[in-house]
């Protein structure tokens, strides 16, 4: 369905007046293209697609009804309050909402909408997540589910060989401090602003080869240089981090809560299929 809701956005956002009528909305070698073709093509492009979607949406949120649920006002509030958290400041949230003909109440409506939905396919497929089911899961994924062993690095990046070499000279016969000389070496741009800082790197995001020299090191130790990308690299070990097994106590709830997701997004065509197959549908051309 959130396709369904994006094409609707797009088509209300030359209808809500962004798009005057008379303006175009681009010109081609002088050929200039009108909002009403933009509308038309996104209407043949998504509406098939965009109506099937709908008619699910009126089955399930009909199913809900018949189910006598409810959507918790708190938990919607909540849902709304965390999207609006990923902008810097309420105008902002606003602002981009109606640059596509949306309000923040449209906005809450949709959201009061999904959790009905999803507490329907819930409840019609009565499913569940046991803590028998999520103890399941983590025992198969274990491994992943822990924080790997990391270390946190510093790097000078330079374009040649001889850099390299002329580098490694002066940190290991003068003794030069490797931020200060990442900061006026680097070819890399972010590497000259943060004096070479790269932060922690976990065991298994670098490709093998440089990966075994550098949980090699100890803190305090620099590798040679070495090939990487398009130029040499020589990189410190500052920090180690060990590796932490997952606790299940700890992730539990997650886990439970990842696991039911995955049921519904799995169940929900089903039961959109199921109601279908019962409902009574006439497409008007």
């Amino acid at each position: 369905m959130k396709r369904t809701i994006l094409a609707a956005a797009a088509v209300a956002l030359l209808g809500t007046g962004l798009y005057a009528a008379e303006k175009n909305v681009a010109v081609v070698n002088g050929v200039k293209i009108a909002p009403q073709e933009l509308t038309k093509k996104l209407w043949w492009q998504y509406s098939a697609q965009g109506l099937s979607e709908l008619i699910d949406e009126k089955l399930l949120l009909e199913e809900a009804a018949r189910l006598s649920l409810k959507a918790d006002p708190k938990q919607v509030d909540a849902r709304l309050a965390s999207l609006e958290a990923n902008y810097p400041d309420k105008a902002q949230f606003e602002k981009n909402l109606k640059s596509v003909g949306w309000s923040k109440g449209e906005l809450r409506e949709l959201i009061r909408r999904q959790m009905l939905i999803r507490a329907a396919v819930i409840a019609a497929g009565r499913l569940a997540v046991t803590d028998e089911d999520a103890k399941a899961f983590f025992d198969k994924n274990k491994e992943r589910l822990g924080s790997p062993e990391s270390v946190k690095l510093s790097q000078i990046f330079v374009n040649t060989k001889a850099e390299a070499d002329d580098a490694y000279d002066l940190l290991t016969s003068v003794g030069a401090d490797f931020a200060k000389l990442s900061s006026l070496k680097s070819s890399d741009a972010n590497l000259k602003k943060n004096n070479g800082s790269l932060g922690y790197i976990a065991k298994g995001m670098l490709v093998p080869e440089i990966e075994k020299e550098i949980f090699a090191l100890q803190p305090g130790q620099f590798t040679k240089p070495m090939p990487t990308g398009n130029g040499y690299s020589i990189f410190r070990a500052e920090e180690r981090r060990p590796g932490k097994e997952a606790d299940f106590a700890a992730v539990k709830e997650e886990l439970k809560a990842a696991i039911l997701n995955q049921a519904v997004t799995q169940k929900l065509p089903e039961l959109a299929a199921e109601l279908r197959a019962k409902a009574k549908i006439e497409i008007i051309k």
